[in-house]
């Protein structure tokens, strides 16, 4: 379990940023219902000089920051794991009477409570300003504010399983990225270079896709269209919360620090993730250079550079180790 110490040392090595992120998040989403309510009474107040009628909504979707809330917890992950390695702290931090897990724990909770806490705040303090307020519409408020509790808490657990996995926060920050995309990248361009190959005869090709499936790609929830989908979607960014955490963890436990500045903290999988790099290079410029030259010597001329490109960005992201700060 975390102890009371650990918490402490985490609070005053990020004090400045936990403070700012928990009054973003706390205060961002009553914000958005007092200024649409301060544009009504505009509108009202200028009613002769305004066309058209003055409605009192609040439509969610648009125009609001908490659609963005995901932000904050790349920027607490990338502080707590990322730059706290980058400055060599973690030798000091490793050498306290803890265990790697209570240390992991202590992080991973302060940040989720930082990040989950002052959101939940925040939408009880609006449910309270929309029943005192009165708007003729609510549109998505339950559904969103929500939905990016989870969201936001996906995207911290991500980036800290990256955090946990990598030695550097470029590393942090890449393999996040590309575990947002990695069911695309996985699916979709291998489909997408069959059907160039084989055209439209391979049978999975042409089997309709159910709507759910595309929220198994993290990245979907960056836009927030996906408010306008159904609420059970958001099981997906939950799930991956707890897949997330568990592979921080245990990575934060079994990997040694001594690759500080290294792509990944673990050596094995510095060549299984160059050759992954490669294909996916291989399929990328193969697919562009069919749909740029809409020949198949496009797609072979692309295929080529797409080794070449992938090799040289594995290689030198890989295996060159960055400089501490």
């Amino acid at each position: 379990m975390p102890d009371s110490g650990l918490f402490y040392k985490e609070w005053k090595q990020n004090k400045a940023l936990l403070t700012t992120v928990f009054f973003v998040l706390m205060l961002s989403n009553p914000f958005t219902v007092l200024n649409t309510y301060i544009s009504y009474q505009g509108c009202v107040d200028h009613q002769n000089e305004w066309v058209g009628n003055c409605v009192f909504s609040i439509n969610y979707l648009n125009g609001t920051f908490i659609s963005v809330f995901w932000i904050w917890g790349v920027v607490l992950a990338v502080s707590q794991l990322g730059i706290e390695r980058s400055k060599g702290l973690f030798d000091f931090t490793f050498s306290l009477p803890y265990t790697r897990g209570q240390i992991y724990n202590t992080k991973f909770f302060t940040g989720g409570m930082v990040i989950v806490v002052p959101q939940l705040i925040g939408y009880v303090l609006s449910v309270f300003l929309i029943l005192l307020l009165k708007p003729e519409k609510v549109i998505y408020f339950h559904h969103l504010s929500i939905g990016m509790m989870l969201i936001s808490l996906m995207a911290y657990s991500l980036v800290m399983a990256a955090g946990a996995l990598t030695g550097s926060i470029f590393s942090q920050l890449l393999v996040s990225f590309t575990v947002t995309i990695l069911p695309f990248l996985l699916i979709a361009l291998p489909a997408e270079n069959l059907e160039i190959i084989f055209g439209h005869n391979v049978a999975f090709l042409n089997t309709d896709i159910p709507d759910w499936l595309q929220y198994i790609i993290p990245i979907m929830f960056v836009n927030p269209e996906w408010v306008m989908d159904s609420a059970q979607y958001l099981f997906f960014p939950a799930a991956w919360s707890g897949i997330f955490y568990i592979i921080g963890y245990i990575s934060f436990i079994k990997l040694s620090n001594e690759r500080n500045g290294y792509f990944f903290l673990w050596k094995a999988l510095d060549r299984p993730v160059q050759l992954v790099v490669i294909i996916i290079g291989i399929l990328s410029f193969g697919y562009f250079g069919f749909t740029a030259s809409e020949s198949f010597a496009g797609y072979l001329i692309g295929m080529a550079a797409g080794a070449v490109i992938g090799f040289l960005i594995s290689y030198f992201a890989i295996y060159k180790k960055t400089k501490l700060l």
